[in-house]
């Protein structure tokens, strides 16, 4: 393997783990110490880990600048298992958005027997989707943002008071009961708060490092949400929180994928 190649897997690994020891990867490359010290000074010099004894550390702003590419190589089984909980709430004859995030996008692949209408502006979805019978797909139109590799924007926002949806699927970088639903840019919590206002049921889906965070633009409040889908119990707390407000939480993986 290229030192490249496996820099950008050191950087995958952190993303989902946020912090790895050099004899982890060592092993899992099957490479020297120093080798890998090597790849992480790389890495340092680029902004994107902090050296700890023994390890390294991903640097917080990273993960917010993640694009769509790379994020779709991170904890892809834990999304495939939230996705598998977001399935069982939609219904044939809905009309559903799904989120142009990489947790979203694997609800994807589960619709095959489903005869539904779906709104998104993620191209990953339309490319998906075009051509299946039984999906009416409709775009939000917008300009196309490549980093998110959806398209975003005024235009995105105005032609949402076009449609009323049954459920939507959204994701989000950060949530705190305090300040509630956040994004790293503007024109992401503008579109995802529109999504919000137009939907009757709203599923949040995110891992268990979103929790207790807290990023760049507020959304919105958490009481605008109807569940959060996510692939660890988030503590006695956030249990206690979502049910004085009245939001679902569900466990994927768990007996019933319900707490």
């Amino acid at each position: 393997m290229l030192s490249i190649e496996r820099q950008r897997e050191i950087e995958e690994l952190l993303l989902e783990k946020k912090s790895i020891s050099v004899a982890e990867l060592s092993e899992r490359f099957d490479v020297s110490f120093e080798t890998i010290r090597r790849d992480l000074k790389v890495l340092e010099a680029k902004g994107i880990v902090e050296k700890s004894y023994g390890g390294a550390v991903l640097k917080e702003k990273v993960s917010h600048k993640a694009d769509f590419k790379t994020l779709s190589h991170v904890m892809v089984d834990t999304k495939k298992k939230m996705a598998e909980t977001a399935i069982s709430f939609i219904r044939p004859g809905d009309c559903i958005y799904i989120d142009f995030s990489t947790t979203c996008n694997q609800i994807v692949p589960l619709l095959e027997d489903i005869s539904i209408n779906i709104l998104t502006n993620s191209l990953e979805v339309m490319n998906q989707l075009a051509g299946r019978k039984n999906i009416s797909l409709f775009s939000t139109g917008g300009i196309f943002d490549p980093g998110n590799y959806a398209f975003m924007g005024n235009t995105s926002i105005q032609n949402l008071e076009q449609f009323h949806l049954d459920k939507a699927f959204i994701s989000c970088r950060a949530l705190s009961m305090e300040r509630g639903i956040s994004d790293k840019s503007e024109q992401e919590a503008e579109l995802r708060k529109k999504i919000i206002e137009s939907s009757n049921k709203v599923y949040l889906m995110v891992d268990h490092t979103k929790f207790n965070k807290v990023a760049f633009v507020r959304t919105c409040d958490m009481k605008a949400i109807t569940a959060v889908i996510t692939d660890m119990h988030p503590g006695q707390a956030w249990e206690a929180y979502f049910k004085k407000n009245n939001i679902g939480l569900y466990i994927s993986g768990s007996v019933g994928d319900k707490k």
